[in-house]
């Protein structure tokens, strides 16, 4: 167990109305991979600037006649900081076999268009392969415990990049190919 590992605990309560500062903290606290342990009441590991960041959502909390509660925790019992690390661990999986799902399927399509005669739009799958790197950037931010799956994740994105890149070489190829004639 790391001995310096340090948490934040957050908790807040905002008026009913308007519903979307209510949204707007959900937001944020989803980005930066919060782990809820009760409603309204989270915790996440001092990493970077999560302090500042939930300092910044105290501020509009507060602005918003909320109320917002941050603490530091130094020491949890070890059982207790493996269980909440699994917990974190568990949201990271289901974000990274989501998006491994969304990797297959841009691969498939790839493979479906390689292997036809029909036009393909290289601009498409460009567009929907930087959409992939931005979630994937998204989680490995969230992923403060290096879960086993990042790893994976990595290596899926290179695959696409290089097959998209390869599928690219072919078309316009065959695009010059054809214009030649």
């Amino acid at each position: 167990m790391e001995e310096s590992r340090k948490w934040y605990l957050f908790s807040y309560k905002v008026p009913v109305e308007p519903s979307t500062l209510r949204v707007r903290i959900w937001r944020n606290l989803k980005a930066l991979g919060v782990l809820y342990i009760q409603q309204s009441v989270c915790l996440v590991p001092k990493v970077g600037d999560i302090g500042n960041k939930l300092t910044k959502l105290h501020t509009l909390i507060k602005d918003h006649g909320g109320e917002s509660f941050m603490m530091e925790i130094l020491k949890f019992s070890d059982y207790s900081e493996e269980e909440l690390i699994k917990m974190f661990n568990e949201q990271r999986s289901k974000e990274y076999h989501d998006w491994l799902e969304s990797c297959r399927h841009f691969g498939q399509d790839m493979d479906r268009e390689a292997n036809s005669s029909a036009y393909y739009n290289i601009d498409e799958s460009e567009m929907e392969l930087m959409r992939l790197k931005r979630q994937l950037r998204k989680i490995l931010k969230r992923d403060y415990f290096n879960h086993e799956l990042s790893f994976h994740a990595k290596a899926c994105l290179k695959q696409c990049e290089e097959n998209l890149y390869s599928l690219a070489e072919a078309v316009y190829k065959l695009e010059g190919v054809q214009k030649g004639k």
